[in-house]
């Protein structure tokens, strides 16, 4: 092959350069994300291109298919972690999901919070860890200084409105009366951003003292979570809006169990429960008013499950389809499942690679789906 001269490489990138903006933008696009990250380096104007925000959404929103991860974590020793995926481009007609690919990921090992828009947040003592999963850029920042690691609980999520991406922070404490009652709650956020810093929410409702109990889920810009108020097992769900940054109080159905969990269920957040192989689902009608739609009940078929009949069921997560992840755990294997609760039937199987598949009770799974991201984060 014949070399190309610098004199060439110059004008081959000169010419890049009058490439109009939007002819440009319409290539990039339909490539896949580690060739548009090499790109990058052809000139300063297409480093300046593909690394600004306006970009990078309309890449993720062009992206077809979500591909399956997997993080497996000891919860005693968080530095023990894998990741697992489907391959990059997965056929979505497969009934069998394969979690083959492990990923060479950065530094990183912690408790779960969430991965949303191809990044992936971790929290580990008093630092948090942000990942995307594709460019593996890595971005470590402080927790809000506080005295105790077990009184603090954070939620990452991205405000669309002002494509801002959020770190609620909520730490509590207790009585010293020996009850172990509430006493009072704060809430700080980081916008992340150059020079972020932790400052307090913007909302006019202070909710009451309250442990967060559940991973968040968000909705149309709006952060949903579960948590308790007291020692009496008042459990309620709480909303936080990205945007405004107002908090709001929702109060279970009197009917509900008392530990749900909760789930993205057509497009609303809605309160689950799994037991042995019957799946009750609350859906969130009007917030303000705590007015939840009467429940729905699903009989699972079992019978195609492949699951041993005496073992009890457990929710692993929500697609964004609204398919539900179970999962069980036999003494001879882990078997997962994407169901499909309005047709209630099995979609897909998930088969984990058989080199990782002997969990020991210490490891903790979680599921989530996204696409394929080219997000840059500034701090």
């Amino acid at each position: 092959m014949e070399k190309l001269e610098l004199g060439g490489a110059r004008r081959c990138r000169t010419a890049f350069e009058h490439i109009p903006k939007k002819v440009l933008m319409e290539i990039l696009i339909r490539l896949p994300a580690k060739s548009v990250m090499r790109f990058k380096c052809v000139s300063k104007l297409w480093s300046l291109l593909i690394s600004s925000s306006y970009f990078t959404n309309f890449f993720h929103k062009t992206r077809q298919s979500s591909r399956l991860f997997m993080y497996i974590v000891n919860n005693e020793k968080p530095s023990d972690y894998m990741f697992l995926s489907t391959s990059p481009n997965p056929d979505s007609d497969k009934s069998i999901l394969s979690l083959d690919h492990v990923l060479d990921m950065p530094v990183l090992g912690g408790h779960f919070v969430s991965g949303i828009r191809g990044l992936l947040c971790l929290r580990t003592e008093r630092r948090m860890q942000i990942c995307n999963l594709t460019t593996k850029q890595l971005v470590e920042l402080e927790l809000f200084p506080i005295d105790d690691d077990d009184n603090v609980w954070i939620y990452f999520g991205h405000d669309h409105v002002r494509d801002e991406y959020k770190v609620l922070n909520i730490v509590w404490e207790f009585s010293n009366d020996g009850e172990k009652l509430l006493r009072s709650s704060e809430y700080q956020v980081l916008v992340l951003a150059p020079q972020a810093s932790w400052r307090n929410t913007q909302s006019s409702f202070i909710p009451p003292p309250h442990l967060p109990c559940t991973k968040g889920i968000s909705i149309n810009g709006v952060l949903y979570y579960r948590a308790q108020i007291d020692r009496s097992d008042t459990f309620v769900v709480m909303s936080f809006d990205l945007t405004s940054e107002e908090f709001s109080l929702i109060k279970c159905p009197l009917d509900v169990i008392p530990r749900p969990a909760l789930m993205n269920y057509e497009g609303k957040i809605s309160l689950f429960d799994v037991f042995e192989y019957s799946v009750d689902i609350w859906t969130l009608e009007d917030a303000e008013k705590s007015i939840w739609s009467n429940m729905k009940s699903f009989v699972l078929t079992i019978s195609d499950m492949d699951f041993v009949s005496w073992s009890r069921v457990w929710r692993q997560g929500t697609s964004r389809s609204g398919e539900v992840w179970l999962g069980k755990t036999n003494f001879d294997r882990d078997l997962f499942i994407s169901y499909d609760l309005e047709r209630n039937n099995i979609i897909k199987r998930i088969e984990m690679n058989p080199l990782f598949n002997q969990t020991e009770e210490a490891m903790y799974i979680f599921f989530w789906d996204d696409m394929e991201s080219i997000m840059y984060l500034e701090t």
